[in-house]
């Protein structure tokens, strides 16, 4: 039996989970990061952030120049984690075979899982894509290889 694995990478995920918490802060954007803010690296940036060439890593400093509007948010890895457990349990409602790879990445072992059928793996992609975003408010890519 040929092996089946799934890939499942949450979307902006630090920044997504600021925005999930505070409904008003979706559509602008957003950068994770440590404060004081001149001596800070962007953890992550909302995809609305990134518009502005604001990238993981780079100085929040230099992200501040870049987008002065954008509203920096001091990262919570408390928050990030319990979350990602979070998903991690949504992960294992459609096989025991998971993965975590990092705190927003995982990878399931779908070889000869009865979730799989009778609809298909697409077919069950975005029925764990729903399930994430109906319990946590956050969205993923999935791939399957």
């Amino acid at each position: 039996m040929e092996r089946l694995i799934m890939h499942v990478d949450m979307d902006a995920y630090f920044a997504a989970v600021e925005q999930a918490e505070v409904p008003s802060l979706k559509g602008k954007p957003i950068v994770v990061c440590g404060f004081p803010l001149a001596r800070s690296v962007v953890t992550t940036a909302s995809y609305e952030a990134r518009r502005f060439g604001i990238k993981s890593g780079m100085p929040a400093s230099a992200a501040r120049r870049m987008a002065p509007a954008a509203v920096f948010i001091e990262s919570n890895p408390q928050k990030y984690i319990a979350i990602s457990l979070k998903i991690v349990s949504i992960l294992c409602e459609f096989t025991p075979k998971v993965e975590p790879y990092s705190i927003d990445e995982s990878f399931l072992d779908l070889t000869g899982c009865p979730a799989v059928q009778p609809h298909g793996v697409a077919a069950l992609a975005t029925t764990i894509k729903k399930s994430i975003r109906a319990e946590t408010g956050l969205s993923c890519s999935i791939g399957v290889g």
